[in-house]
């Protein structure tokens, strides 16, 4: 097995794959990654796309930290220009929400703390800000109310 791909495998994470790494400091580990995904599905017309129409700027996204050092992937999302309606997107990926900076497991990690801690301790823990510790909480409590909400109406 390759390096990159055993870090792939231990990342965990479908369809992204680990090129290489970085260890800035006792505390901090950045993983540099890319997509898997070979297309993408146009959010305007829902039609298929192979075309890369470029790159977007890096981004450091928090995920869950790594014995005692804090996990960051660096990544950089692709745009598509779709064949069918000529408009250009960038593509989605499921394991991190749009407009945030963390990994789906990280947040739903902090949300399962946030269930049992004081939201200080874990902003502390965790170097983020008291703010950032709650609206991941609020964000998932919703997100849970709502689903138990359907399941309710069924």
């Amino acid at each position: 097995m390759v390096y990159s791909d055993l870090l792939s495998e231990l990342l965990g994470i479908d369809k992204l794959r680990v090129m290489r790494t970085e260890i800035d400091s006792a505390e901090q580990i950045t993983l540099f990654v890319e997509s898997g995904e070979e297309v993408a599905v146009c959010p305007e017309c829902k039609h298929l796309s192979l075309q890369v129409h470029g790159l977007c700027e890096k981004q450091l996204i928090h995920d869950l930290s790594y014995g005692e050092r804090h996990c960051y992937l660096s990544y950089q999302a692709r745009r598509f220009c779709c064949n069918s309606c000529g408009k250009t997107f960038v593509e989605g990926v499921a394991w991190k929400r749009a407009g945030v900076s963390y990994t789906l497991r990280y947040e739903k990690y902090i949300y399962q703390r946030a269930r049992k801690e004081p939201v200080s301790q874990i902003a502390q823990d965790e170097d983020l800000s008291e703010e950032a510790v709650q609206a991941l909480f609020e964000h998932w409590a919703k997100k849970r109310l709502r689903h138990k909400d359907i399941r309710k109406s069924k």
